[in-house]
């Protein structure tokens, strides 16, 4: 099944690709607009092992699995803490809804006034987009728990430890992973805003930097790298979800 399913995905890329090719060809667009796909494989090729292009990808990917992994644990307690306690709930999901429905690329520069051009101000933003679909179906799963398995713990006299492990944890993991597995591909998406809006280096940084040089090929490239990179991490976090939740 696996290998019929990246054969499948093998035949859509090279289909792609023969497109691409062929309107390039075909209506003569120059290169500076668009390049064939071989001459954009050749310069991705030697810009990776050749160029510059390494240490920007090793900062963005930095900033992405910082972010993510802090965000994770932030967005796990703030869940819980949302879901066990009301006043809590009243007091931070307005704040939290206030910056989540803020569209990104408004927040970044505020983030990079706050914290500077450096790795902190995009990790900060990454951790803003991480934690929130984690603590919204993290405290969504906890209160849906049946109240008869409540009660079932109460009355076998289990502790607060006990509660949250044979309980509270399997309920909520399922939710959480799949927040994660959201928050991943959202991550890179905040990590190259706030690489846009300011940075000195970076993939977001390249994007720009691709832009103001009007070079199409930079572009094309940094948009291939974030490509593969944020499929590689749904998908690593994929297997993660399905190893733990071996029984689904």
């Amino acid at each position: 099944m696996r290998v019929n399913k990246f054969i499948k995905y093998v035949f859509i890329i090279l289909f792609l690709l023969l497109v691409w090719w062929g309107i390039v060809v075909l209506f003569d667009v120059p290169s500076y607009i668009m390049p064939t796909p071989l001459y954009l494989l050749n310069y991705l090729f030697d810009y990776l092992f050749y160029g510059e292009m390494i240490p920007h990808i090793m900062t963005t990917l930095y900033e992405v699995l910082a972010g993510t992994a802090l965000g994770i644990i932030l967005g796990m307690v703030i869940g819980y803490l949302v879901a066990k306690s009301q006043v809590i709930n009243n007091l931070l999901m307005p704040l939290i809804l206030i910056f989540q429905i803020s569209p990104k690329i408004s927040i970044a520069p505020l983030f990079i006034l706050w914290f500077g051009l450096g790795l902190t101000s995009k990790i900060v933003l990454v951790i803003l987009v991480v934690s929130f679909p984690i603590i919204v179906n993290e405290s969504n799963a906890l209160k849906s728990i049946n109240k008869d398995y409540i009660y079932l713990m109460k009355i076998l006299k289990a502790n607060r430890l006990q509660f949250f492990v044979k309980l509270e944890l399997p309920f909520a993991l399922s939710a959480v992973l799949s927040g994660i597995k959201v928050s991943v591909t959202q991550a890179m998406t905040g990590a190259v805003i706030g690489e846009m809006m300011g940075a000195k280096s970076g993939l977001g940084y390249l994007l720009t930097y691709g832009s103001e040089m009007f070079d199409i090929n930079i572009i094309l490239s940094s948009v291939i790298v974030l490509s593969i990179i944020g499929m590689v991490l749904y998908s690593l976090f994929d297997q993660i979800e399905k190893k733990l939740l071996y029984w689904r």
